[in-house]
């Protein structure tokens, strides 16, 4: 194998090339899946009909801000303007202060009236008046904002879905807004996809571009700096493209792909170039020997990588089983190019790097200090505040979901989410079901119906937003509004799956106590149910992971088992101790984080394994127990604080992300990073002392 890649590694480059050229093509314009259905259909378990659920994906809720009250003539100036959104032939449905209607039942018969009355400025300020008696979820308190439901038609294509969104904004400019909002499923998937796109370009040049300045601030070698940037992009957009031919797109999780290729291909080559005294006749021996001695932890740390991210390709939910595959397909498809780069590396003389004599100091005196901590207290005072931070981080620890988890606080998304929120009763579609049997008594459903707004719903459809003496139905007369089964249509607030678990078991506890059959369903009800489900399955991945890494390592060492707890110790206490320390700022697990513990065990387990190797590489060239620690830290670990300083210093664009997922990866593996080079540089020494 070694020597085929070394007889034919510009032939091979070459080959790489026209690949990576084929595969830039196809992903200029990908297709990005982000249908939230895809995850909930998974849902088997729960007792609801799905395709009844799906229709609040055509829901747009559409606000406006003014500065300053609403009057009378503006409020008329807006009747024209929702004149168009009623007739617009791509809206199958809309619900507004203009088109809210409540009934009088007499006895015998509806009376129905307008709840807005724009006949008269007299006649508008009555209404106004009996509006803020009775409340609309239409119109706010301070009468400066304004609130539509619209339905569009189903089946649409994006771009029809974005020309509608852009029209109905540009419906509402005339009328001078502060702001104008809109929201939805719909809405966040375009956003999504535009965004996607961008970020994937942008973000990683920034990331390139920092990777450059801090591998020739190390190397002082160009030609090594470009060879190993171009690596890392055929490695990026290569696994990429392979989404796109596979599936014919690309999932919403891959967007952090191209920051886990890059942590694996720096990292691999770091360790490649880096000296380990190894003396040869010829180039070719010099490759095969490195790659023998330094390749095979190298390829180690790769598969104990692409582990991680295998386990996600049992899972039943489609984008992760995808994204687990296509990761680990790019983890193999980054090791092979690293080792045909690596080849031309040898070949060409660019191995034989000048480095940076400053700082290749620096780092050695910063490693002999940590390494070396001479004050038993400072010693066991580290020690001890990193346990307990991992115990306050499992003590604390918790999953929970919001559908706004994916998007950062700054986005626009997040803000126009926001505004429903906080002022008209919440994002989260949720139905209420109930059959309409013999037994229902009618006051009965309007004091459920009580109970939920009491827990802060916003009840879109019901008999106490329609009717204005709704104790006056009859049961027979409901039977023929509602036909067999009485749908309540609601929203609530993104409060979270935990809060919304405890809430819904009071909604049912509830309708029970009142002997109502019910049935809840609606997106935010499936998304509650589904996301925190697969955020514990792939954290089950993840342990699953963790303990393969030991079971591979007492393989490899012919069954000792004292390396099982050797090879877990520093890979799974700096990542106990970062939750420890992020929990300290509200962190929870969600399906937006979950995936990057994935990452981050990656790169830790990259720095103790390459530690690990070479010591046990020293031990087999006869050095003495401590002679070969020495040799590991003097050689290995500086390679492995060069690779943690440019993982870091490269992750750092990624804060500037809008997808909470991205920027979370950057601040997770950059704390990560750094409590595992402290533990790795201090305690791994004496783990192998003690136990190996």
């Amino acid at each position: 194998m070694l020597n085929f890649v070394w007889k034919y590694k510009f032939i091979l480059y070459v080959l790489i090339f026209i690949f990576f050229i084929n595969s830039l093509i196809s992903i200029l314009n990908p297709k990005i899946f982000f249908e939230t259905e895809r995850i909930l259909k998974y849902a088997d378990d729960i007792q609801i009909e799905l395709k009844e659920s799906f229709n609040d994906k055509n829901l747009l809720l559409l606000g406006l801000e003014f500065e300053e009250e609403i009057s009378f003539e503006k409020m008329k100036s807006l009747d024209s303007s929702y004149q168009y959104i009623k007739n617009d032939s791509l809206i199958k449905l809309e619900r507004s202060l203009f088109s809210e209607k409540r009934m009088i039942f007499s006895g015998l018969f509806f009376h129905s009236f307008n709840v807005l009355n724009l006949a008269t400025k007299q006649d508008f300020l009555e209404s106004i008046k009996r509006i803020k008696e009775k409340s609309t979820f239409f119109l706010s308190n301070d009468q400066k904002k304004m609130f539509f439901i619209l339905e569009m038609k189903e089946d649409l294509e994006s771009s029809i879905q974005e020309n509608l969104i852009k029209k109905l904004k540009a419906n509402f400019l005339d009328q001078n807004p502060k702001q104008i909002y809109v929201s939805g499923q719909i809405p966040s998937e375009l956003y999504m996809q535009e965004n996607v796109v961008k970020e994937l370009f942008y973000l990683t040049f920034l990331s390139a571009l920092f990777c450059c300045i801090v591998l020739w601030f190390f190397t002082k070698n160009l030609k090594f700096v470009l060879l190993t940037l171009v690596s890392v992009i055929f490695s990026i957009v290569i696994s990429i493209s392979i989404s796109q031919f596979i599936y014919g797109g690309i999932e919403l999780v891959m967007i952090i792909m191209p920051a886990i290729l890059f942590i694996v291909c720096v990292s691999d080559l770091m360790h490649l170039i880096n000296d380990s005294k190894i003396v040869a006749k010829s180039k070719i021996e010099f490759f095969k020997k490195k790659v023998k001695n330094i390749g095979v932890p190298v390829a180690l740390t790769s598969l104990t990588t692409a582990i991680g991210f295998l386990s996600f390709c049992f899972s039943d939910v489609l984008p992760i089983t995808r994204f687990g595959f296509i990761t680990t397909l790019g983890i193999v498809i980054s090791l092979f190019i690293i080792l045909v780069s690596y080849a031309i590396c040898v070949d060409l003389n660019f191995h034989q790097l000048k480095g940076n004599d400053w700082a290749n100091k620096k780092i050695k005196n910063f490693i002999s200090n940590i390494s070396n901590i001479k004050s038993r207290f400072a010693y066991y005072s580290i020690l001890s505040f990193m346990i307990f931070l991992m115990v306050f981080g499992i003590k604390n620890l918790k999953v929970d979901n919001y559908l706004t988890d994916e998007v950062n606080k700054s986005s626009s998304l997040f803000q126009e989410m926001s505004f429903f929120n906080e002022n008209f009763g919440g994002i989260k579609p949720i139905t209420f079901k109930i059959p309409i049997e013999k037994n229902v008594v009618i006051n009965q459903l309007l004091d459920f119906e009580n109970f939920l707004i009491d827990k802060n719903f916003s009840l879109d459809f019901s008999l106490n937003r329609l009717v204005d003496n709704p104790e006056m139905v009859t049961k027979s007369l409901l039977k023929k509004i509602t036909k067999e089964k009485y749908k309540i249509q609601s929203r609530m607030n993104d409060v979270g799956s935990k809060i919304s678990f405890a809430i819904f078991e009071e909604i049912k506890n509830k309708a029970d106590s009142l002997d109502i059959a019910l049935k809840i369903g609606g997106a935010g009800y499936l998304f509650d149910q589904v996301s925190n489900k697969l955020t514990l399955e792939i954290l089950y991945g993840l342990i699953f992971a963790i303990l393969s890494i030991g079971f591979l390592f007492v393989l490899i060492n012919r069954f000792n088992l004292k390396y099982f707890f050797v090879a877990l110790a520093p890979n799974i206490l700096p990542i106990l101790v970062t939750i420890g320390i992020l929990c300290f700022f509200g962190f929870y697990f969600s399906l937006s984080n979950a995936f990057i513990f994935a990452i981050v065990f990656g790169l830790i387990v990259d720095d103790s394994i390459h530690i690990l190797s070479s010591y046990r590489f020293n031990i087999k060239r006869g050095l003495e127990k401590e002679d070969a620690i020495k040799q590991s830290l003097d050689i290995t670990a500086r390679a492995v604080v060069k690779t943690t300083i440019i993982v870091i210093v490269s992750l750092l664009p990624l804060m500037l992300s809008d997808f909470k997922s991205v920027s979370q990866l950057s601040i997770i593996t950059i704390v990560s990073a750094i409590i595992a080079i402290i533990f790795d540089l201090i305690y791994l020494p004496n783990l192998i002392r003690r136990f190996l």
